[in-house]
């Protein structure tokens, strides 16, 4: 599995970094990894999306939407 860093969204205490991993299949599948700021890396926490996509635009989209709507739900 290959992964490509997208994007980095933040709030006053939590990042959410973007990522699009190319899966063993061809297909690639969005994730967040969401940190709170001020805490150890060890404590962050990777999120998938729930579907995968045949294009790496289609992961990146599904990946923000999720980033997103974490983010809004913390803050």
């Amino acid at each position: 599995m290959t992964t490509i860093e997208t994007a980095t969204y933040r709030t006053e205490h939590w990042r959410a970094d973007i990522q699009v991993a190319e899966l063993e299949s061809g297909k690639f599948q969005g994730m967040v990894l969401l940190l709170h700021e001020g805490r150890p890396i060890s404590e962050q926490a990777v999120h998938r999306t729930g579907d995968v996509s045949d294009t790496q635009e289609g992961a990146l989209v599904e990946a923000k939407v999720l980033a997103n709507r974490m983010l809004g739900e913390l803050w």
